[in-house]
């Protein structure tokens, strides 16, 4: 369904957003956790021909990303593409499941179970930050895509619609690639590949299901799951053992400021 590999994004001389990235998603979900800035963005970005490719490649269902752009299996919250149609809120809603073939019933029925009513008649612009996460959200998870793309789903969201989406995402029947700062909710996502960004480099993967059981550990440990090799050091991944429980964090990057 979705595969990189050796993938290397620039966006100016010299500075690479993704180094060499690897991974391969078939019927199944991945989480990418890592700090702010640490690329996960841009590898979104990436699959969905968004930005500048220097190296590798991506394929979606076979197909270099360059061919994907108008495929309908394929779903994001990334406003940015919604944006490119200036219509409210309710006929951005009609305009996709017209594109897509389908009935906005399900997309509408979302947006009442968030009890979003009062933006259908807005403009994207006029939504809170959290109301536009929410409307990506929506969008994205709407019309039975097949592989739907998340970029921090749960950020600026509050804590019972939170809840209410990672169920949500749980139930989901599709492939799903979703990235995030934080560790919060995680567990209530089921069976997904984990793994870790740091500074444009992608590690793992591991399973969510062992995320209270992985520890972490400044330097080179022997046994470790992986090495993540740093410009501030290298932290070692394990089993069951090590410095710090990664549940004992809220982030990624506050774990690694722990044991640095």
């Amino acid at each position: 369904m979705l595969e990189i590999d050796d993938l290397s994004v620039t966006y100016r001389k010299g500075s690479d957003a993704l180094k060499g990235v690897n991974l391969k998603l078939h019927k199944g979900k991945a989480v990418v956790v890592g700090p702010n800035g640490s690329g996960k963005t841009t590898l979104l970005r990436a699959t969905l021909g968004l930005a500048p490719i220097s190296r590798g490649r991506v394929r979606v269902f076979g197909l270099d990303v360059q061919s994907i752009r108008t495929d309908t299996r394929l779903s994001t919250n990334v406003l940015e593409v919604y944006r490119l149609a200036r219509l409210r809120v309710k006929d951005i809603i009609s305009l996709y499941a017209e594109l897509k073939g389908a009935d906005p019933a399900q997309s509408l029925k979302m947006i009442d179970d968030f009890e979003l009513g009062g933006i259908l008649s807005k403009w994207i612009y006029e939504l809170s930050s959290g109301q536009q996460k929410l409307l990506g959200n929506i969008l994205a998870l709407s019309f039975e895509p097949r592989l739907c793309l998340l970029d921090e789903p749960f950020d600026q969201v509050d804590q019972s619609r939170r809840l209410r989406l990672a169920q949500l995402l749980r139930d989901f029947p599709g492939e799903v690639l979703l990235n995030t700062h934080e560790f919060g909710l995680l567990d209530r996502l089921g069976d997904s590949a984990l793994y870790f960004m740091i500074e444009g480099r992608l590690f793992g993967s591991f399973e969510l299901s062992q995320l209270t059981r992985l520890y972490i550990s400044r330097g080179e440990v022997a046994g470790a799951l992986v090495t993540l090799d740093t410009s501030y050091g290298k932290f070692s991944v394990t089993l069951d053992r090590g410095e710090a429980a990664i549940t004992t964090s809220t982030s990624l990057e506050r774990l690694l400021e722990a044991v640095a």
